[in-house]
């Protein structure tokens, strides 16, 4: 009863910004399910958050607030967000949803790392980023294992779908997993080192998110966990290292040819990872004659129609969320159907936000790699594999948005939820060495 009562009075003592937080992220994997009057529930959360907020500031303005280095940053993204759309080829109010999904993704990177006093909040805010993408797993395997989807999602051989979840995309799906599986992976090695209680719950939760990930057959989503699971190792340290080195060589062999010894269909859906950047230029309606490629050409198609809009507007782009609509002006070989985007996150806001847009934007990603550096080097276990789990995380869906662009459906809340957790175990840690001081 003790424990319930304790329970309850964390759950009471946190504060309702926070709750507004949980809400927001907890309604990334929604998306158009269980809508509330036509609205999402990250268009809901939308309006939620900056009241909340407000809120929030009005009853603690006395207190100090911790300084955010990456909000500044996301800051400088939401100016090149506006001055694309300023500069528009096609309209600034195609940016609309853009200057939204990132205004949200710098309130909850702000709100989780400024308001946490304790570490219950923290345990509040890693719950609702382990409960959302394990049910949205949950759900994807369902699907999967009842053969529920189109048919361009079948897995050839098997009677399984790809994993796509509620995202509805497996590319975009497997996104989400890449931003979950570090935190649960950092939970597990950290349970097990202190022989905690809990410590199966993140091994079963991180078999989930990592089967599902398997079952969306992103040839991109693969890549990105590979590279994840090498900071992971690294940051470890020790003897873990040698495993990171392992894993490099293995993955090495596989993609210059060893994926030939892999049965299908996994073997052939490695090796068609290469032909991402070696596909050659063929027009549309060869290409349907040969579906051995017909993916990677297309792909290739939408990258270099980013690369035209980019030459044609360099500083600016063709405006944030202008991609499909500048589409036909660079569209050639009888591709004239844009996918929404350049399948390069990089290309992607180089094509609608120009160079200025790229640069904030790789910016952002150094402000938050930087801090989780600093929470992985902390002495203290929690804030220490919170900052390996932050560091894989970034890594992960970086090295995924080299075949994908990531930044749609509120992805990003997820993601700056995870760094700005890197930067509270950091700053709790050091509250606590001064309280014992």
């Amino acid at each position: 009863m003790s424990g319930m009562r304790r329970c309850w009075q964390a759950m009471v003592a946190t504060p309702l910004l926070l709750w507004s937080v949980a809400y927001a992220l907890a309604a990334v994997p929604m998306q158009d399910y269980a809508m509330v009057a036509g609205l999402t529930h990250s268009q809901l959360a939308t309006l939620l958050l900056p009241v909340a907020l407000l809120v929030h500031w009005r009853w603690h303005r006395q207190l100090p607030w911790p300084s955010d280095e990456t909000a500044w940053a996301r800051g400088i993204v939401l100016l090149a967000v506006l001055v694309s759309a300023a500069f528009a080829s096609h309209g600034w109010q195609n940016g609309v949803d853009e200057f939204r999904r990132w205004g949200l993704a710098m309130l909850v990177g702000y709100a989780v790392f400024v308001v946490p006093r304790h570490w219950h909040d923290v345990v509040l805010l890693v719950v609702v980023l382990v409960v959302a993408p394990v049910g949205a797993a949950l759900f994807a395997l369902g699907l999967s294992g009842m053969g529920v989807g189109p048919d361009a999602f079948a897995i050839p051989g098997t009677p399984f779908m790809r994993a796509y979840g509620t995202i509805g995309q497996p590319n975009s799906f497997a996104g989400y997993l890449n931003m979950a599986w570090p935190l649960l992976a950092g939970l597990t090695l950290w349970g097990w080192q202190e022989r905690t209680w809990w410590r199966w719950w993140p091994v079963l939760a991180l078999l989930v998110v990592v089967s599902a990930l398997a079952l969306t057959f992103s040839r991109g989503g693969w890549l990105g966990a590979v590279a994840g699971v090498l900071v992971l190792l690294w940051g470890v340290g020790g003897r873990w290292r040698m495993v990171s080195l392992a894993v490099v060589l293995g993955a090495v062999l596989v993609l210059a040819g060893g994926w030939r010894l892999i049965p299908a269909p996994l073997g052939p859906r490695l090796g068609s990872a290469s032909q991402i950047v070696t596909a050659p230029a063929l027009l549309r309606d060869e290409a349907q004659q040969r579906p051995d490629v017909y993916a990677a050409v297309e792909r290739a198609a939408q990258f270099r129609a980013g690369w035209l809009m980019w030459q044609a507007h360099p500083l600016t782009g063709v405006g944030a969320g202008n991609y499909s609509y500048a589409y036909l002006d660079v569209a050639y070989n009888g591709w004239w159907i844009s996918r929404g985007h350049a399948h390069n996150a990089y290309m992607q806001i180089a094509a609608e936000q120009g160079l200025i847009g790229l640069a904030a934007y790789l910016w952002l990603w150094w402000t938050q790699w930087r801090r989780s550096v600093r929470a992985a080097k902390s002495g203290m276990p929690a804030a220490r594999w919170l900052g390996i789990a932050a560091m894989s995380t970034l890594v992960a869906v970086a090295v995924h948005e080299c075949f994908e662009y990531l930044q749609v459906h509120y992805l990003p809340l997820h993601l700056a939820a995870v760094v700005a957790l890197a930067g509270v175990g950091q700053r709790l840690t050091g509250a606590d060495e001064e309280a014992h001081a």
